[in-house]
């Protein structure tokens, strides 16, 4: 089964996307989101041309609760004061019917390291304003010491309390800039 995607320039839509996050921590997980962020998706008529840009103000984190928070936004974790933005950028769409593989560079406190996700189409429609809308799913794990957001303590005689894996989730809804067409 193939998937058709309208072909066009996208901007993301903040109010209808979500960016979230989610580590263990001792035995659950902590879950969090950035509620700011930006970005474009090009889908080319040969799919697997198209590509994504996107940009995250890490200060804009929020897990639910405010010293939680501030803590994961000093220099132990993301380090917003020296490093105010995570950014992706993609190097390639693989296709394989109706599912996908985006692979980009993700750059977190100043470190950039390839990431692979995994993307599904969600659909696409005109909403009730007329602005044709796209929309997608994609998921990855990265390794959060890798790029540097190592705050961890351990347990007395025992494990660290957090997880290094961080689960990534985003949900994108992206639409065409006012006065063009898709």
């Amino acid at each position: 089964m193939s998937i058709e995607i309208k072909a066009g320039r996208y901007e993301i839509d903040p109010v209808h996307s979500s960016v979230e996050f989610s580590t263990r921590f001792v035995a659950a997980r902590v879950r969090g989101t950035f509620g700011a962020f930006s970005g474009t998706v090009e889908v080319a008529e040969d799919l697997a041309k198209s590509s994504v840009t996107a940009a995250i103000d890490t200060a804009s984190l929020h897990t639910g609760t405010e010293a939680r928070d501030e803590h994961l936004r000093a220099a132990d974790y993301f380090d917003v004061a020296g490093h105010p933005e995570a950014t992706f950028a993609s190097t390639s769409l693989e296709t394989d019917g109706d599912r996908f593989t985006l692979r980009g560079d993700l750059t977190i406190r100043g470190t950039t390291l390839p990431v692979a996700l995994d993307l599904y189409f969600t659909g696409d429609g005109v909403d009730h304003y007329g602005n044709f809308r796209v929309g997608f799913r994609a998921t990855t794990r990265v390794s959060r010491s890798a790029f540097g957001v190592a705050g961890n303590v351990a347990r007395p005689g025992g494990p660290l309390l957090m997880g290094d894996a961080t689960e990534l989730t985003l949900q994108i809804q992206a639409t065409a800039p006012a006065g063009e067409e898709s």
